[in-house]
Order: structure tokens, then C-alpha cells, then sequence
């Protein structure tokens, strides 16, 4: 094919969001235009080529990760295990801070979605930063940023996504994110605690051990599900497809109560919101699947790959090109888009230079860490401007301290690889 033919589908699709056509339809429109002039029977091969995308088994995992996230957090989980956090390390130098930082990771272990994992942090503890005296912009940067752990450590949507992409394994794409997601965990901590020590803000009293254990007793069924969700995985009793539906019962189970207390119009509201999300990454996909199905026919990952060859780049040099590249589209295009976008012409070109495809899923991760933060598509500033009801600006300014932190771990995971694989090698024997 041409290389006009590349350049003009990659031009429809960007007037389409200019426009402001929504992502998965603009994506799903430029593939089947394309295909409409090139394909014999096009319609036929549009439904083929979407009827692929999502007949997957793992693809399974996405609507069923979600699902277990709302019923924990509408059912009231998320603020037993807050307690508990709080009743152990409220008492330390930025306290509830820490306490917000804590109940983000351990959230993120569940949840798989960096989106979900703001909104929910944030509806159980901005409230309370800002009662106990917190400055809001100090409540607002931090879970705005920690936020993006949802997608950094397992269960990972995004991950779930590049496995299906690319044909990682799953396993040991959700193994690498574990300590790039804990290191950049203990990063954050440190910083609150350092920046804490000029508050004028009173530390709260010590928790007795009766405090400690009432609370850890309403905690302990949220804190064993990562132990089930990632040790059924590891341990192969489960695919993480089953993991995730394994999730959703157990999250039934302990929210029955709950959701049997408030009626049922709060359990449906929880089916609401998962199946809306859910339904969003899954016509994401479909429509993607079918853009890069025009792509890929048009020769564009060919071209772009000839191309970047051509330069006789290194490895380092192709992942500083690719880090500018995946923080520019990071800024207009949400998470799932920009990995289903470019993952069709980047992956040949990583698989040439030697670099390991696990390696190069945490890079993409973090830099979509960046991008849920970063204006005008971050998700993650959305969230809690609409939960905090404070402008976007005001948001985005509050997470500016932030950004040398996250820049940090992207360097760091981009240049130190045994990071991320370290773990994943280690489970592997």
C-alpha cells in the first residue's frame, strides 16, 4: 500500500477528534472508511474483525475487575479498611495522608483501574483531610497522583489490554508492576513525610491495640482478597480471568449485608457504573482493533518502523523517543487508546532491538501513569475536581509537586529493566 494511505487514516482519525468525536467511535469510523475502499466485503470484515477483539477469555477479566471494585467501594469496604489504616499509622508524622497513600495501594491490588481507584480513595478521605485541617491541595495532588498505582500494580487493566495485544503473559505482566508500584508507593511516602514536618496540622493520638484489632476485624476480609486474587494467579490455581470472577464473588459476599442495609437502588447503581465503564474500554477496543486493522493494511506500522530504523537508533535512544512520544499522546487520548494505537507499530520495532516486551509494558504503564494526571484528558483530574468541586486547574496545580516524582520512576524503570523483571524471573524459577 502507499504510504498516502497511512497518513490520510491517521488524518481522518485525527479531525474526528478535533471535532470532538468521541475516541472509540472516531477510531471505529477512520478504520472502517478505510475499509470501505479496500476490502471487498467490508461490513463483513468489520464485524469479523470486532467479534475477534473481544472473543477472548481474558478479556473476561476487565468487566469482572471492575465490578468487584464498585461493590467493595459502594458496599462500605473501603472505608473499614481506611479505618484500619488509620487506626495504625494515623498517629505518624502525615498521618492521614500516609493513611490515603496506604488504602490507595492496598485499593489497587483490587481494583485494576486507576479512575476507580481516585474516585474511591477520594470520596472516603478528601472530606476527612480536609476536617482534620489538611490543605485541600495537599488531599487533592496526592490521590489525584497515587491514583495511577491502579494501574501500575496487579490486577492491571492496562496490562490486561497489552497482554492481549501483544500475547505477554499476563502473569508476568501484572509480576513486573509489583515493584515499580511499591518502589513509587515508598518514593510518595517518603515525600509526604518530609513535607509534613513544617505542618502545623496535630497529629492524631495513638491508637490503642483494642482500636487496632475492632478495626482490623471489619479490614482482614478486604486485605485477604489480594491474597487471593495475585495467589491463585501465581500459585495456578487460577487464570486471571477466573481470578476476577472469583473477585466478584467474594466482593458479593462481603458487601451483602451492606447493599441488604441501603436497598437494593445502591447495588444496582454499583451494576450501573461497572457495566458503563466496562462497556467504554470494551468498545474502546473494538473500535481500536478495527483501526489498526486499516493500519496495519495501509502499511503504517511498516513505514514508521522503516523509518525509525532507518535513524539506526539504540535501544536508549528508541525509549527516549518513545517516552515523548507516548507523554505527548498521553496528554489528548486516554489510557487504553494510546496503548491500542500504538502498540501495532512500536511492538515490531521492540522485538528488533532486543528489548523485552514485560519491560517495556511497565514503560508504557508509567508514562500512562503521567497521563491520567495531564491536562486536557486526564481522567484522574476529573475524578476529583468533580468529587472535591474544584476546577480542573486547581486540581492539575496540586499534583505539579508530583510530577518530578513520577518523571523519576519513568526514568528509572525505563534504564534500570531489573525492576520490573526482577520479580517476574523470580516467580518463574
Amino acid at each position: 500500500m502507499a504510504a498516502s494511505d497511512s497518513f490520510w487514516i491517521l488524518g481522518l482519525f485525527g479531525v474526528l477528534l478535533v471535532v470532538g468525536i468521541p475516541i472509540a467511535i472516531a477510531l471505529l469510523v477512520a478504520g472502517v472508511v478505510y475499509l470501505l475502499g479496500h476490502v471487498s466485503s467490508p461490513l463483513s470484515a468489520v464485524a469479523s474483525i470486532a467479534f475477534a477483539s473481544l472473543d477472548k477469555t481474558a478479556i473476561l477479566s476487565v468487566p469482572f475487575f471492575i465490578l468487584a471494585a464498585e461493590l467493595l467501594n459502594r458496599g462500605g469496604a473501603i472505608r473499614g479498611l481506611v479505618r484500619f489504616v488509620d487506626a495504625c499509622i494515623g498517629h505518624w508524622r502525615g498521618g492521614l495522608p500516609l493513611v490515603a497513600l496506604v488504602t490507595i495501594v492496598i485499593f489497587s491490588s483490587i481494583c485494576g483501574s486507576s479512575v476507580a481507584t481516585a474516585a474511591a480513595v477520594g470520596v472516603a478521605l478528601l472530606p476527612e483531610l480536609d476536617q482534620r485541617g489538611y490543605p485541600k491541595r495537599l488531599g487533592m495532588g496526592l490521590i489525584t497522583v497515587s491514583g495511577g498505582l491502579g494501574i501500575l500494580i496487579p490486577p492491571s487493566i492496562p496490562f490486561i489490554v497489552f497482554g492481549l495485544v501483544t500475547g505477554t503473559s499476563i502473569a508476568d505482566l501484572f509480576a513486573a508492576g509489583i515493584v515499580p508500584g511499591l518502589l513509587l508507593a515508598a518514593v510518595i511516602a517518603t515525600y509526604i513525610v518530609l513535607t509534613s514536618s513544617s505542618s502545623d496540622v496535630p497529629r492524631k493520638p495513638r491508637a490503642s491495640a483494642a482500636e487496632r484489632r475492632a478495626t482490623l476485624k471489619h479490614a482482614i476480609p478486604v486485605l485477604v482478597l489480594p491474597i487471593v486474587i495475585l495467589g491463585s494467579i501465581y500459585g495456578g490455581v487460577f487464570t486471571p480471568s477466573e481470578s476476577a470472577a472469583v473477585a466478584v464473588i467474594y466482593a458479593l459476599v462481603l458487601t451483602f449485608r451492606s447493599f441488604r442495609q441501603q436497598g437494593m437502588s445502591e447495588f444496582i447503581e454499583a451494576l450501573k457504573s461497572s457495566c458503563a465503564t466496562s462497556a467504554t474500554i470494551l468498545f474502546v477496543i473494538m473500535g481500536a482493533s478495527v483501526f489498526a486493522y486499516a493500519l496495519t493494511d495501509s502499511g503504517a506500522p511498516r513505514h514508521i518502523a522503516e523509518w525509525i530504523f532507518d535513524l539506526e537508533l539504540t535501544p536508549i535512544q528508541f525509549l527516549i523517543l518513545v517516552n515523548v512520544l507516548l507523554l505527548v499522546l498521553g496528554t489528548v487520548l486516554e489510557v487504553i487508546s494510546v496503548m491500542l494505537i500504538t502498540l501495532p507499530i512500536l511492538m515490531p520495532i521492540v522485538l528488533k532491538l532486543g528489548i523485552d516486551p514485560v519491560h517495556f509494558a511497565v514503560i508504557m504503564v508509567v508514562n500512562m501513569e503521567i497521563a491520567v494526571i495531564t491536562p486536557p484528558v486526564g481522567l484522574n483530574l476529573f475524578a476529583i475536581s468533580a468529587i472535591s468541586k474544584t476546577p480542573i486547574g486547581t486540581v492539575f496545580r496540586s499534583v505539579l509537586p508530583y510530577l518530578a516524582l513520577l518523571f523519576g520512576a519513568l526514568i528509572a524503570v525505563t534504564y534500570l529493566p531489573q525492576i520490573s523483571l526482577f520479580l517476574p524471573r523470580v516467580l518463574k524459577g
